[in-house]
């Protein structure tokens, strides 16, 4: 249900106002701006007028006779109108109320409008939904002690007010007022006692005075003392009766006590034992494990070696190998640099090439010039001479190249059977070779890896671990069933212990307990009760009859006269006892809804009171609990508080998240009004509270009264009063 629109014709200080409310609604306004006015007439249109109290103020309109107006809600797609009007001193309030519903308009009168909004009342909307800073401030420290400050704020949180608690207090002091104890005097429980004593008294002496009636008084008297005799001994009969009823109630309690007795518990584990051996069979375990691993390991290893055990992995073990292979690769560029360089020396025959032409240029030189056949002649001389020259210094140097190759070739013939390759160039020899020694590299890695040394040690110490605890239990296999023996002889102990503190005060353990025999018993007694019961009856007969006859036989009515007084006081006696019985059981009844309504709802309200007063103070305050009947609330720190020790601030704080809380929790479409009921919060609580009633008014209709320009930012919501 929301309000969508408030007609103010005159109500106090307003007159012809018009209100358009939104889903969050701000009424802004200085002190008597009539924000409270707002508030009051909103209840008003709602519940109807009421008149001047102590707690009601005056509303009426000063210089404006019509008073009331307006409001128009909406409720599940409903269009609902209230009017309420009255000509001032001229008349009653008229009352209208109309629902749309689209298709039609139905017309309720004030009942059916009351049934229609329950459960809200004018009650829960002042003392719930209207939240103001006189409504969430339960009572101070002053005021009260802690105890009592305690069950307020947890009845408070529980039910949304104080209602039960002020019940309570108020049918306490009622029945207080009836009797408090036997030395109060005054209260009339004790006068209506005295006085039945002194009648008592005056029918003794009128009693005595009737000599003439004294044996068949005296009869009546013994009836009377045999009456309550027996009537004890009936009690005594009764309590006997239940007493066998309840230790029978308590048979299969002892039958499985007598079973758990007949077990013998004493031969279990102590608690060090049982932990012990836990621990080994959980060594015990991770060893096995750990075994099994490293066989398997060891397994696939000798596998993978197996395969490994080549004739060319074999060679490519061999320390020769190895040795040879580090010394070819340290020969490596003397033999690339001698193949190049009796490659360069086949070639060095250029100079005799030359002095030939020259000779040629010279013959036909010395048909044309002789001059110029004379100097080629020249150059082929000198040509020819350094080839000379040249050509015994390069063979040198070609034997000695040639030396170089020989010698890394005879090292490479060691390598000739497991060469990728047949080539014929050193470069390529080179490829092959580095193309074997990476072979040899990755081979020697690849083993490394399948090294079982340490595996194989490692095992072993694995294998001396477990037998060592072999060695101290065992049994060590057998420990899970061992463990859960020990762990169900340990609850069948604890039961056994618990059933014998419970049936040692009602039943005797040191003898067998028979239950057909009890139950015998019981049948009994039962019997004996009925017929002493039948007993009792004719002498309260006896009784009677005597009464009649010793009041027929008496000369005056005084005796008679103070009979019925006695009975006018007992039966006044017994509307006091019934009223103090009556207010003591709607106490215990109060009490027991409290109870019952804090195991129920409590929870839920108290973490919905937790997130809510975690988002006021920015998580400075982080759960409220309710702790043996006392609310708690835990801070940042992990520190405890009861409410009496907060902050006054903090304090304001919880109890507003409280009360929200209580009203989210009951789920119903209602507006919440709040009426500057923050004015102990700082500044940054204050925004965000306002942030909260944000929050709350996506799911309903909040309404805000206020003074606090700051509070909240000024939006189509927002009216200025």
């Amino acid at each position: 249900m929301k309000i969508k629109q408030l007609r103010i014709e005159g109500f106090g200080k307003l007159v012809n106002q018009t209100y358009d409310l939104e889903d969050f609604t701000t009424f802004l306004g200085e002190n008597e701006a009539g924000k409270s006015t707002i508030l009051a007439f909103i209840k008003y249109m709602l519940f109807g007028f009421e008149n001047a109290t102590t707690s009601n103020q005056e509303f009426n309109p000063l210089n404006f006779k019509t008073y009331g107006g307006q409001i128009l809600l909406t409720h599940t797609g409903k269009t609902i109108r209230i009017e309420r009007l009255k000509i001032l001193r001229s008349g009653r309030p008229s009352f209208v109320c109309e629902i749309d519903d689209g298709t039609q308009v139905i017309t309720l009168d004030e009942s059916s409008w009351r049934d229609f909004i329950r459960p809200i009342t004018v009650k829960t909307f002042s003392e719930i939904y209207s939240v103001t800073q006189e409504n969430l401030q339960i009572s101070t420290v002053r005021d009260y002690n802690a105890e009592r400050l305690d069950d307020e704020w947890r009845l408070s949180a529980t039910t949304g007010s104080v209602a039960l608690f002020d019940q309570i207090q108020t049918l306490s002091k009622a029945r207080d007022e009836i009797f408090t104890t036997t030395r109060a005097t005054k209260k009339p429980l004790n006068q209506v006692l005295a006085e039945i004593a002194t009648v008592q008294v005056e029918i003794q002496e009128k009693t005595t005075e009737e000599q003439a009636l004294l044996p068949l008084m005296t009869e009546n008297d013994r009836l009377h003392d045999e009456i309550i005799a027996r009537r004890a001994a009936q009690e005594n009969l009764d309590a006997e009766i239940n007493q066998i009823r309840h230790r029978l109630s308590f048979l299969a309690e002892y039958q499985e006590y007598a079973e758990l007795e007949k077990q013998d518990l004493t031969n279990i584990l102590s608690a060090d034992e049982a932990e012990n051996l836990r621990r080994k069979h959980a060594l015990h375990e991770k060893y096995s494990q750990e075994i099994s691993a490293l066989n398997q390991k060891i397994a696939e290893n000798a596998i993978a070696l197996e395969k490994l055990a080549t004739l060319k992995n074999q060679f490519l073990q061999e320390p020769k190998t190895l040795d040879l292979l580090k010394r070819l690769k340290a020969d490596y560029p003397r033999a690339i640099a001698a193949e190049q360089r009796i490659d360069e020396l086949k070639f060095t025959k250029i100079y005799l090439i030359v002095a030939i032409i020259s000779l040629v240029f010279m013959g036909i030189s010395f048909m044309f010039n002789l001059v110029l056949a004379f100097v080629f002649l020249i150059i082929s001389v000198g040509l020819g001479i350094w080839q000379i020259k040249t050509s015994r210094q390069d063979r040198e140097k070609l034997n000695e190249n040639q030396t170089i190759l020989s010698q890394f070739d005879d090292k490479l013939a060691y390598f000739k059977d497991w060469l990728p390759s047949e080539s014929q160039d050193v470069v390529g020899k080179v490829a092959d070779l580095t193309q074997l020694d990476e072979e040899a590299q990755t081979l020697h890695l690849t083993l490394s890896r399948y090294d079982q040394v340490a595996d194989t040690a490692k095992l072993s110490g694995l294998q001396e671990l477990d037998e060592a605890i072999f060695a101290e239990l065992p049994d060590i296999d057998t420990a899970p069933k061992l463990l859960e023996q020990w762990a169900q002889q340990s609850r069948d102990l604890v039961r056994l212990t618990r059933l014998k503190e419970q049936l040692s005060g009602i039943i005797d353990l040191t003898k067998p307990f028979n239950g057909n025999a009890e139950q015998q018993l019981l049948n009994q007694k039962t019997s004996e009760k009925i017929q002493k019961a039948d007993e009792l009856n004719q002498l309260i007969d006896r009784h009677s009859k005597n009464t009649a006859e010793i009041n027929q036989q008496k000369t005056d009515n005084t005796l008679a006269t103070l009979g019925a007084k006695l009975a006018r006081k007992k039966e006044e006696l017994r509307d006091y006892l019934i009223d103090f019985a009556t207010k003591t059981t709607e106490i215990a009844l109060t009490e027991q809804v409290m109870a019952d309504l804090s195991s129920e709802t409590l929870p839920d309200i108290l973490n919905r009171a937790s997130d809510m007063l975690a988002q006021l103070t920015d998580h400075a305050w982080q759960e409220i609990y309710l702790d043996k009947e006392i609310l708690w609330v835990k801070n940042v720190q992990n520190q405890s508080l009861r409410l009496i020790d907060l902050s006054t601030g903090t304090r304001d704080q919880l109890q507003l998240a409280l009360r929200l809380a209580f009203i989210q929790s009951k789920n119903l479409d209602f507006p919440i009004f709040l009426d500057d009921n923050f004015l102990r919060f700082d500044q940054n609580r204050r925004r965000n509270f306002s942030n909260m009633l944000a929050e709350i008014a996506k799911e309903r209709q909040v309404i805000l009264l206020t003074s606090d320009q700051t509070l909240v930012p000024e939006t189509k919501g927002t009216i200025k009063l």
